[in-house]
């Protein structure tokens, strides 16, 4: 992300990170924290917080209905190395 996306991607997720619950703002938060990374797959959040897949997907799955990430490409997961779809804070 270049910087003037990434400050305003971040204005834009302090103006509804009151509107986000605690798992949510922790899967959100991983991206933010990791901005080399760029996009995630399910799994790679998974081991990066610790959670179970199904516990990632659900909180992937909302942020995706709220409009705050969206599909980057498909590519091989750093974790299973099978094809997936990662996922990036929608710009």
């Amino acid at each position: 992300m270049s910087t003037s996306m990434q400050q305003t991607s971040l204005q834009a997720f302090d103006s509804i990170r009151h509107k986000l619950g605690q798992a949510q703002r922790r899967v959100l938060d991983t991206f933010y924290e990791n901005p080399d990374i760029g996009d995630w797959t399910n799994m790679e959040l998974a081991r990066s917080l610790g959670w179970d897949i199904n516990r990632v997907t659900g909180r992937v799955y909302e942020l995706r209905q709220l409009g705050i990430l969206e599909e980057s490409r498909q590519r091989a997961c750093r974790v299973t190395e099978f094809l997936a779809i990662a996922w990036r804070v929608k710009q």
